[in-house]
């Protein structure tokens, strides 16, 4: 299968490509201009990468490459001070131009994979160009079913080795790693539906493989089926690491409209014959690279 995946150098984006480089897919991985490769330095010199900067060189791409199937990882969580304008240009206009392009196919229909977000609309600019992009996407392929599959992935909280530390599993899992005096935390409350990157990977290649099984337009969960108590993830993680860490539940506010449950009904990605691998235990123990017994 010929795979234009987009986001290749991020977290989610580049465990993809090295899985389905694996399994003989031709792939076109996109980067930004300043992306760095680090991740997909192995996979550089038998697969092709485009750097783009912005909407006007997709065409050509589908030109060039004729995907079967698009998986679109990118996006902007406006974390690094990005703009309201550069949140909307990543997450909803690059995006649609990606939909267009297909739409443009004539020949045949092209499978698109959207890596969806389960928060809700108003919690952020982030969530609320995704919740609109997965809107398009979900209206074009039902108008135009012949050219354009489009499953949106509601994507829980995934973690593993190599994360960046701005997510809050990675930050909590380096702090008590490596022993920090402190760790600032809520109360810790919230349950979050966390799901490693190995079991992630797993699913979109079930979801991919069995796409026949999939409507025009269609949406799926992914994660592991599981609300943990962050505070409990917390607390798990310490006791790991055998850290010393003070762990100062309440020292930092709920965010503004915090989801304080979110979890994945995994019965329909179940049916497909995928199974996670990882408990939270034994994948928190993986991506610190530790060994199975407590």
């Amino acid at each position: 299968m010929r795979i234009l995946l987009t986001g290749a150098t991020g977290f989610l984006g580049s465990a993809l490509a090295h899985h389905w480089s694996r399994r003989g897919h031709e792939l076109l991985l996109l980067a930004r201009p300043s992306s760095n490769t680090h991740r997909i330095e192995s996979l550089l010199p038998q697969t092709r990468l485009a750097r783009i900067d912005g909407i006007m060189s997709v065409p050509g791409l589908f030109a060039d490459f004729a995907p079967d199937a698009i998986v679109h990882t990118a996006c902007s969580y406006g974390r690094k001070g990005e703009t309201p304008v550069d949140v909307l240009d990543a997450n909803l206009r690059f995006g649609t131009a990606l939909l267009q392009a297909a739409l443009q196919t004539q020949d045949r229909q092209v499978v698109f994979l959207n890596t969806g977000t389960v928060l809700l609309p108003d919690v952020s600019l982030y969530a609320l160009s995704k919740t609109q992009f997965s809107q398009w996407g979900a209206s074009l392929a039902s108008q135009l079913p012949s050219a354009l599959q489009f499953i949106d992935i509601q994507l829980q909280q995934m973690y593993g080795p190599g994360d960046d530390r701005s997510k809050f599993t990675t930050h909590v899992l380096e702090t008590c790693q490596n022993n920090e005096a402190r760790l600032a935390l809520t109360l810790g409350e919230q349950r979050r539906d966390l799901i490693h990157i190995y079991d992630v990977v797993q699913a979109y290649g079930v979801i991919l493989d069995k796409h026949a099984r999939f409507t025009a337009s269609d949406a799926i969960d992914v994660g592991s089926g599981t609300a943990v108590r962050m505070r409990d993830f917390v607390e798990l993680t310490k006791r790991i690491t055998q850290a010393s860490t003070e762990l100062d539940f309440g020292a930092v506010p709920y965010r503004t409209k915090e989801a304080m449950h979110c979890v994945a009904d995994i019965t329909r990605l179940s049916a497909l014959g995928w199974r996670p691998t990882f408990d939270l235990e034994a994948g928190i123990r993986q991506t610190l690279n530790l060994g199975t017994n407590t």
